[in-house]
């Protein structure tokens, strides 16, 4: 009896640690709109199609969020231009893709706010210098 006293909360505490660090926008369903061919093609397996979500604009740019194909805590954001995929840049926790000399756009697997970001979804922002 004491054993399960110390399992059941153990496994309660990390069930919430595991949902508290997966992005708000993997929560939603996928819809077409999140899964161009653009990107499905043009990123050369990198990303795990599954969990691809369109995130909202960037200047210019389309911008896809997804986790690498290879790992749960990677994250990748694709980038789209007038519907031609441009590139798709994967890293663990935290990725950023330059979308001009002043501009980029990033991710962070558990974003939490406070800081004054430019965000176009939960965990996917515009960093300007």
């Amino acid at each position: 009896m004491s054993s399960r006293r110390f399992v059941v909360p153990t496994l309660v505490a990390t069930v919430l640690l595991l949902a508290s660090c997966s992005p708000a926008e993997f929560a939603r369903a996928q819809t077409a709109e999140d899964r161009p061919d653009s990107v499905v093609d043009g990123s050369a397996g990198k990303v795990d199609v599954a969990t691809l979500r369109y995130v909202g604009m960037a200047d210019e740019y389309d911008v896809y969020f997804a986790r690498g194909s290879d790992d749960g805590a990677t994250l990748c954001l694709s980038l789209v231009l007038d519907a031609v995929w441009q590139s798709t840049d994967c890293e663990r926790d935290y990725v950023s893709v330059r979308i001009s000399d002043s501009a980029s756009v990033a991710a962070e697997i558990n974003h939490r706010g406070g800081e004054v970001r430019d965000m176009i979804s939960d965990n996917v922002w515009i960093s300007r210098k």
